[in-house]
């Protein structure tokens, strides 16, 4: 039988959940990073198991001191794997079994069995103090990336893995601080406590694990599902199937026939009040108008949308060297309109404190002489 494996650092944790399976008939074969294998065998009560730290070196335990615990009742099962490279499998802990309940324990100096932990002690105060600033600038990076190009993120369509990736890590990072922290109370309670602590619940210990096991697989099927999914798997509606209002100006209150009814598909983020694509006319055909509209939480964040939709038209125009795309008009801070007079095309880009609007037209009509109604729906929106 094959079961998660506890953190080897909740000690005592560990020691009550094997005794506890080698009650109900199953001994501890081995301990991996991941995975601990069982072995099944006949029930007997008063088994005991203990972790004692490798050391340094890791490794096994040499046979001098398999034959000395032996003479103690106390057998060497295996070690738990702290890490794996080049130079192989670096353990953490020895694990002895002992059934005898009459058997002494291995550590009964305090002081001797929390030496032990020196080494495992280094490791853990290190890895917080490079974890902290690690998970730190993980997380400032992974919000830096939505708050800088936050297009993508107001949109449920494919997600980056960029942050996933930051995800990944920075629970690594967690993981390696939260085992260190727990590590560094148990040493704490040898220094307070005697006899030493041997047996703790072992339940919050399981939960942990089935949690970070949990969010890494999560993050793993959300970035091998982001591989095979289209980019626009939402559908567009007609907007008389929502029951709410839609950020829409149609063709008609541009005086432009209407092509049929206008179409929208909404967007949920947490960055975001609401999020709206509208549509209407044929794009093969004119006339056409799309629209997109968001209206975000943060006002700053809405200025760095508007610099990311002005970079995608930056293959036909540059922008920061034609300041004539810029647009003055009443009531919304910044406007850019920019007209391709071969193609017939219009576009118009509005930010109104945490609103962006940005609208591709096609037709006979003039959106600037209309903008006061794209203002209007900024207006009502809010």
């Amino acid at each position: 039988m094959r079961k998660l494996a506890l953190d080897p650092m909740e000690v005592p944790a560990v020691q009550a959940w094997l005794e506890d399976w080698a009650a109900r008939g199953w001994y501890l074969e081995t301990y991996g990073r991941n995975l601990v294998s069982f072995a099944r065998g006949e029930r007997r009560e008063h088994i005991r198991y203990r972790l004692q730290p490798t050391g340094r070196e890791g490794g096994e335990p040499d046979q001098d001191t398999r034959e000395a615990y032996r003479e103690m009742g106390w057998t060497y099962v295996c070690s738990t794997v702290g890490s794996r490279n080049l130079g192989g499998v670096r353990t953490e802990f020895h694990i002895w079994r002992c059934e005898d309940p009459a058997a002494p324990e291995l550590d009964t100096d305090q002081t001797l069995r929390e030496e032990a932990y020196g080494d495992l002690l280094r490791r853990g105060w290190r890895n917080i103090w490079l974890g902290v600033p690690l998970a730190a600038a993980a997380l400032a990076l992974m919000l830096w990336l939505v708050w800088d190009r936050p297009r993508g993120y107001l949109l449920d369509l494919r997600t980056s893995s960029t942050p996933l990736m930051l995800c990944c890590h920075g629970l690594l990072v967690l993981h390696l601080i939260s085992r260190s922290v727990r590590l560094i109370r148990f040493t704490r309670q040898l220094r307070r406590q005697e006899p030493a602590p041997q047996r703790t619940p072992w339940g919050w210990a399981r939960a942990r694990v089935w949690v970070f096991q949990g969010l890494y697989v999560l993050i793993l099927v959300v970035m091998i599902a982001n591989l095979f999914r289209p980019y626009d798997s939402r559908p567009y509606l007609p907007v008389s199937r929502y029951d709410r209002p839609v950020p829409c100006v149609s063709l008609a209150e541009l005086g432009t026939p209407a092509a049929g009814e206008a179409r929208a598909v909404e967007f949920r983020s947490v960055w975001a009040k609401s999020t709206w694509w509208t549509a209407e006319g044929s794009y093969d055909a004119s006339p056409w108008c799309e629209a997109e509209y968001y209206s975000l939480r943060f006002p700053s964040m809405a200025e760095n949308l508007e610099e990311q939709l002005l970079r995608r038209w930056s293959f036909v125009i540059d922008i920061g060297e034609h300041p004539e795309f810029r647009a003055s008009v009443p009531g919304a801070d910044s406007a850019w309109y920019w007209r391709d007079e071969l193609e017939g095309w219009q576009f118009l880009l509005l930010r109104r404190g945490g609103q962006v609007l940005d609208v591709s037209y096609q037709g006979e009509a003039d959106l600037m002489e209309h903008v006061d109604q794209y203002v209007e729906l900024l207006a009502e929106f809010q």
